[in-house]
């Protein structure tokens, strides 16, 4: 009976939507960062290893299939990529970037708050509501 339940369960883990995960790393509010990355700004960080080297990571960490990724274009000629999450988990997105200095650099985009809904009016109670007129006398 306990065989049966580890089973379920390491089978339960594995069919859990996680991404991959490459060789080492951490996590920023979700968002597996690889070693060596350092903190420059809040969900920004600096990596340690050049534009190609960190695609491969990301590719091997949230492939493509499952992390759909979009080029970002801009005029200034720095290499641009959108990785989206549409899994749960609390980033919705990231960005990696090249400065023209040649660091790669991470924005993890939070997922947004739900501002939470005011409730619908209340409707007015019977006293308050206007009495219909009577039809037939201004």
């Amino acid at each position: 009976m306990l065989k049966h339940l580890a089973l379920g369960a390491l089978i339960a883990a594995a069919a859990t939507p996680w991404p991959a995960r490459a060789a080492g790393g951490f996590q920023a509010r979700g968002f597996w960062l690889p070693d060596g990355a350092v903190k420059v700004d809040e969900d920004r960080y600096r990596l340690p290893q050049p534009w190609d080297d960190a695609v491969k990571f990301y590719r091997a960490t949230y492939p493509p299939a499952k992390f759909p990724r979009r080029t970002l274009r801009n005029q200034s000629g720095v290499r641009a990529m959108h990785i989206g999450n549409s899994a749960k988990g609390e980033w919705e997105g990231a960005n990696l970037y090249e400065t023209p200095r040649g660091e790669v650099r991470v924005f993890v985009m939070p997922k947004a708050e739900k501002a939470e809904e005011p409730p619908p009016p209340m409707p007015p109670r019977k006293a308050e509501q206007p009495k219909p007129r009577k039809s037939g006398s201004p």
